[in-house]
């Protein structure tokens, strides 16, 4: 695994020079104080599922903080990034926000892991967050292939890819780009381990029987796509026979069935598996970084930022993006949230959680990277 970690961040050195090229023009028009007067300056780096329901919302906040905020002004950038580059970009100092929301709050220890390898210290660079809405990452398969197979979990998908006459078409998000393949591979490992994902180990990582039963699973991947609606796109249009079990958030499901294109082109719909050994949902969570970049006077604004979101009316906004909310005074809407769309409103399995430990986090795509087809 040392080998292919050095080959990775080599890779990683190489594309974060690119990634820097292309929000240098958005880093050199942000002000250079983080205050200046009565000027406030929040930048607030996020992972880019977000974009439609932040871009519709902003401007209210806006508004809001003339009313309350008459004598100060506040200005807010933004700059949206996929989870894992927005967390490297952060931790090499290239991007230095005072807010920053990825898609799952599995990123989180990591981060902090990488923050205390990069500058030493006992000091984290997340010391606490809280979600500003839902999405959980889920199985998505076809109503007829459901049914027939009886698909309820991860067992259930090996049980099928190691069938000597399966059809099994599966596929996730390359978890190295992608915040779903990401979420996807720590399911996959932690049911091959036997074990909620919060308790994995690195030591889980190193066994043989739970780097075969990954590769049974991957060896019938037919893509790993950068992009988890290109994914629900590829699967759309292929149909049950180009790709049957595939790995993508449960908003997409959604938005599919409700467009009607799965039911007009193949005569059914997606459907959700919420797998029976856990869920982990990809929660946004809203970080005001423990960093030395950060003012005092950012740190209320922020908060107040974050108050605004979760309010009742504008997580009803978040809802029309698919997103579950996560204000319990903000009841899900039965239209969008139904059997229909090929989802349920409640989910009875587990919620998962992160690992405790960064090493899993930071090793776990290795793990894939010699389990997958040609690995």
């Amino acid at each position: 695994m040392q080998r292919l970690r050095r080959r990775r961040l080599r890779r990683f050195r190489n594309l974060g020079l690119l990634s820097l090229l292309l929000i240098l023009a958005v880093l050199l028009i942000l002000p250079s104080a983080p205050t200046e007067g009565n000027v406030v300056v929040l930048t607030m780096v996020y992972g880019s599922e977000k974009r439609g329901w932040i871009e519709a919302v902003t401007p209210l906040f806006q508004k809001w903080w003339r009313e309350h905020h008459p004598n100060r002004t506040l200005e807010i950038h933004f700059i949206a990034l996929g989870s894992r580059e927005s967390m490297n970009q952060i931790i090499l100092g290239w991007v230095k926000p005072v807010i920053w929301s990825p898609a799952s709050s599995v990123w989180i220890p990591l981060a902090n892991y990488m923050w205390r390898e990069e500058y030493g210290g006992k000091s984290v660079l997340v010391e606490s967050w809280r979600p500003l809405v839902a999405s959980p990452v889920v199985i998505a398969t076809w109503e007829r292939y459901a049914e027939e197979h009886n698909i309820t979990g991860w067992d259930s998908v090996h049980r099928l890819a190691v069938s000597p006459d399966s059809d099994l078409k599966f596929a996730h998000t390359d978890p190295q780009l992608s915040n779903s393949g990401f979420m996807a591979l720590l399911m996959e490992v932690s049911a091959a381990a036997g074990c909620p994902t919060q308790n994995l180990t690195y030591e889980d990582l190193l066994r043989e029987d739970v780097r075969l039963w990954l590769r049974d699973i991957e060896g019938r991947s037919v893509m790993y796509g950068e992009s988890t609606g290109f994914l629900a796109d590829q699967a759309t249009n292929s149909g049950p026979s180009g790709l049957n079990v595939f790995i993508v958030y449960e908003n997409l499901v959604i938005e599919k069935n409700r467009q009607g294109e799965p039911m007009a082109r193949w005569g059914q719909r997606l459907v959700v598996v919420y797998p029976e050994e856990g869920v982990l949902m990809s929660d946004h969570p809203f970080c005001i970084l423990n960093a030395p970049w950060v003012s005092e006077e950012q740190r209320e604004a922020a908060e107040e930022f974050y108050n605004f979101l979760v309010l009742p009316e504008i997580q009803r906004i978040a809802m029309e993006h698919g997103f579950r909310p996560v204000n319990p005074e903000v009841d899900l809407d039965p239209e969008v949230f139904s059997v229909e769309n090929g989802v349920s409103a409640e989910i009875l399995s587990p919620i998962l959680e992160a690992p405790e430990d960064g090493r899993v986090l930071q090793s776990i795509t290795d793990l894939w990277l010699i389990s997958r087809p040609g690995g």
